[in-house]
């Protein structure tokens, strides 16, 4: 596959202007991504820490080989929670060994997401319908708030997933920390409140500076909130996960569902933000292989598996980022943070983190769409519903599973139930037919049954066809003429051939003529290769309905009949 570096086609046109839209777009992020990378690390339980070596090696391999200028590569919600969920299926426990998983897990996420990219497999993102992807969203959102109600009220709670995480907040109630409910409600509504404002505004590093003054100059031993404490100082070193197979098939389902999820993710957020000018510049082959070897070198430097995040892409556009450059600034400032900031985090209150979180998760939820869906399809709001719920009350990968499940079967469902209709002419036109359910202004006869079948035929929804056409026959006291209209008819199996022969052949018996109207090229060359315009009869095939019509009329034909059964010509061989 042809692969390119993005970032030294933007360097060639660089200048000064841009160098400064890039250095405050850049610087912006930076801001962000240092509260967000340490809150998001928490929610994935492994030391904040490892969510600022999670923002330097990924994002710079990213921005080598990304398709994408405003996708901010680096922890996120969704992927920490995965990380978190997937360990916890694995039955993994143990502090050291957990944190080694969770690196492995980037590892062999980032080798699939890799190999998905030479082989060429981007449009998966295409399996996987809209609806079920919110609802998983909208499921994940409300395990992740959960998981953060803990830390946001300081109740004490032992547990794993999210009905027995409710019922143990439930019964602990009690334990609740006043001032750490204090801490996590102001912040809460802090930054609900800033939203109304610019979001260059870098509200949540004001949450952490002013949480972890109030506790430094405030904070007593028996007021219950819990702080971060010791932060290691100093940059990520190289190392290499420890694995064995045994530990490679525990992890396995979630590196897998990450590198679905990640890149789902990454590029549904990359295309939204794509402007008029850049569209088409995103692509997914090319997005899997810079994601994958993002995820699988930032494994070495102790980096857990990255994604990417809405609010942090979108301040990226809107800080005025112009290339792919801005990442070194973004990487820059956490890199200073590292070496010299780590040990003020000391008295940081986890409730603060855990308000970031729930803001952030609760952003995901989009409310208006699901009101919108409920409102134009009931069934697609069914497979959010189902999914949500799945993923909510039994598991994150279940929720994957089951949406991309109810996905295949609604695409199979829509395949083997297509629309069909009675169609009619519509009273004044000459030439314009239409569903006689939908119109009243059409005229329907009584021996006359013109039937449009909505799809492509093949053995999976030959049976609907029948159904439906036996069902319209039936309201047809004195039927002589069936006409198919197979507009909508652009390709046709062998299993459909062989039942519109035996159509055929009982109408000859019933002394009904069946005519077939606007058949498309593909399915004219089926129909010559099984010799089904001498069975069916020459004289029954017509270029339209129009002429279909005029011929049970007994008038004379305007089209040439030969246009009916042009098929295509023999492809001319190429002279070297």
């Amino acid at each position: 596959m042809q692969f390119k570096l993005p970032f030294f086609q933007q360097l060639k046109t660089y200048n000064g202007k841009t160098f400064t839209q890039d250095l405050i777009g850049g610087l912006t992020v930076g801001v962000m991504l240092i509260p967000q990378g340490m809150a998001y690390a928490y929610l994935a339980e492994i030391p904040p820490v490892y969510g600022l070596y999670a923002s330097i090696v990924p994002l710079l391999v990213y921005m080598l080989m990304g398709t994408s200028i405003y996708a901010a590569i680096g922890p996120a919600a969704l992927t920490s929670l995965l990380a978190f969920s997937g360990l916890n299926h694995a039955g993994i426990t143990d502090p050291d060994k957990f944190l080694n998983a969770v690196i492995l897990i980037a590892l062999l996420s980032g080798l699939i997401q890799f190999l998905m990219g030479i082989l060429k497999l981007g449009l998966i993102v295409n399996f996987i319908s809209k609806p079920v992807l919110k609802g998983f969203i909208f499921g994940a959102a409300l395990t992740i708030f959960l998981s953060q109600l803990k830390s946001a009220t300081g109740i004490n709670v032992d547990a794993h997933g999210s009905i027995e995480t409710l019922v143990a907040l439930i019964s602990n109630i009690s334990t609740f920390s006043f001032y750490t409910i204090l801490i996590s409600g102001i912040s809460i509504a802090f930054l609900f409140y800033m939203k109304r404002f610019s979001k260059r505004i870098p509200n949540q590093l004001i949450v952490m500076l002013v949480s972890l003054l109030i506790i430094f100059f405030f904070n007593t031993d028996d007021s219950g909130v819990s702080i971060l404490g010791t932060i290691p100082e100093g940059l990520p070193s190289f190392s290499i996960p420890y694995m064995d197979w045994d530990l490679i098939k525990l992890i396995l389902p979630a590196s897998i569902t990450i590198a679905f999820i990640s890149f789902v993710e990454v590029y549904a957020i990359g295309v939204s933000l794509e402007d008029k000018e850049d569209h088409g510049n995103l692509k997914p082959n090319q997005e899997l292989i810079a994601l994958g070897l993002s995820k699988f070198i930032g494994s070495f430097f102790m980096a857990y598996p990255t994604s990417s995040s809405f609010s942090r892409s979108a301040v990226n556009k809107q800080g005025g980022t112009k290339t792919n450059v801005a990442t070194i600034f973004t990487v820059g400032l956490v890199v200073m943070t590292l070496l010299f900031l780590t040990p003020y985090f000391y008295f940081l209150p986890k409730a603060a983190l855990a308000a970031i979180i729930i803001v952030a998760i609760i952003g995901l939820m989009d409310f208006q769409y699901y009101k919108t869906l409920w409102r134009i399809d009931k069934r697609d709001f069914l497979m959010l519903a189902v999914t949500t719920l799945v993923t909510f009350l039994i598991g994150v990968q279940e929720g994957i599973i089951t949406g991309v499940v109810l996905s295949i079967m609604s695409l199979v469902y829509a395949v083997s139930f297509p629309h069909t209709a009675e169609v009619g002419l519509v009273r004044g036109s000459l030439h314009t037919f239409r569903n006689v359910d939908r119109y009243s202004e059409t005229d329907v006869q009584d021996e006359i049954l013109i039937y449009r079948f909505d799809a492509a035929l093949s053995f999976a929804n030959i049976p609907h066809f029948i159904k439906k056409l036996r069902r319209f026959e039936s309201q047809k006291k004195n039927l002589k003429f069936v006409v198919i209209n197979a507009t909508s008819i652009d390709s046709i199996d062998t299993t459909s051939l062989d039942s519109i022969k035996e159509i055929a052949e009982e109408y000859k018996e019933k002394d009904i003529r069946m005519m077939i109207a606007c058949l498309k090229g593909p399915v004219r060359d089926k129909f010559e290769k099984t010799n089904m315009f001498k069975i069916i009869g020459e004289d029954n095939f017509f270029p339209s309905v129009s002429e279909a019509m005029r011929d049970i009329k007994g008038e004379q034909r305007l089209v040439d009949p030969k246009i009916a059964f042009q098929a295509n010509p023999p492809r001319k061989l190429r002279k070297d």
